[in-house]
């Protein structure tokens, strides 16, 4: 499947709509070219490349409530792999106050240039808008255990693939990477910098104070690696791209690390579950 056809095929009709009216001035058929472009995939993607986008987005705090996670992530990715063209360096988030310049801004940019990574990273970010809890029943040594469990704590869903068979873990793989790259890139503050620093954590976070980056990026790149082995991953077109994820973990997260500096500070504890 192109790339192309997976961003229309994640862009819902009222997505479409916004793409269309916010870049489109010289017809106002707006629903006819929205039609036009179910059979156009490319176009879409081209479209989608256009900095009206950013702007409308930029000027517009509710525009969460018009258009999809999905498009608007997809946006700020676009913009930031254009602001950082423009730069030598990117900021490491040490701290809620303090970060560092670390000269690998052309690596974060040839990152974003891969759209299939790019679209996965939108596509990864709008999954914890909607974050969900799970109860599960189920027996060990003899006794009947009922246990809710969080998509968002990394421990839960470690614990709750240890009770399912090896075969069947590529989800669980895949969310244990996706924790990982999550809190690293858009709340790396809430991590402990070294084991012996605790930081500010908001409540729902705590679990994750455990674990300082260096943890974490070891465990995404091992559940990626690991995900991108499984036949779901190939049928879904995702191996190849968890498998460089897997690679270019640290770089992976630097473009979140800048949404989360320059576009989402303001945002993430209303945007995010």
């Amino acid at each position: 499947m192109s790339v192309a056809m997976v961003y229309l095929q994640d862009l819902s009709e009222a997505d479409l709509y916004f793409i269309v009216t916010t870049i489109v001035d010289k017809r106002q058929d707006y629903d006819h070219i929205c039609d036009l472009l179910k059979d156009k995939p490319d176009l879409v993607e081209i479209m989608l490349d256009d900095e009206k986008l950013f702007w409308r987005v930029h000027d517009d705090e509710e525009i969460i409530m018009e258009i999809s996670p999905f498009l608007l992530f997809s946006i700020l990715l676009l913009q930031a792999k254009r602001e950082l063209q423009n730069q030598i360096y990117t900021m490491e988030i040490i701290s809620h106050r303090e970060r560092i310049p670390v000269f690998d801004a052309g690596n974060t940019v040839k990152l974003l240039h891969n759209k299939n990574v790019s679209a996965y990273l939108a596509r990864m970010l709008a999954s914890f808008t909607r974050v969900d809890s799970t109860t599960v029943v189920y027996r060990a040594r003899g006794l009947t255990y009922q246990r809710q469990f969080s998509e968002l704590d990394f421990d839960d869903v470690l614990e709750l693939a240890a009770l399912v068979e090896l075969p069947y873990r590529y989800d669980f793989y895949k969310r244990l990477a996706d924790i990982s790259l999550f809190i690293t890139g858009i709340f790396p503050e809430c991590l402990r910098s070294t084991p012996d620093t605790k930081g500010s954590i908001p409540a729902r976070f705590v679990g994750h104070g455990q674990r300082n980056l260096h943890n974490y990026e070891e465990e995404g790149r091992r559940y990626y690696d690991l995900a991108s082995t499984y036949d779901e991953a190939r049928e879904q077109g995702l191996d190849q791209v968890l498998a460089y994820i897997a690679e270019k973990f640290t770089t992976a997260r630097k473009p979140l690390n800048y949404l989360a500096d320059n576009y989402l500070y303001k945002f993430r504890n209303k945007w995010f579950a």
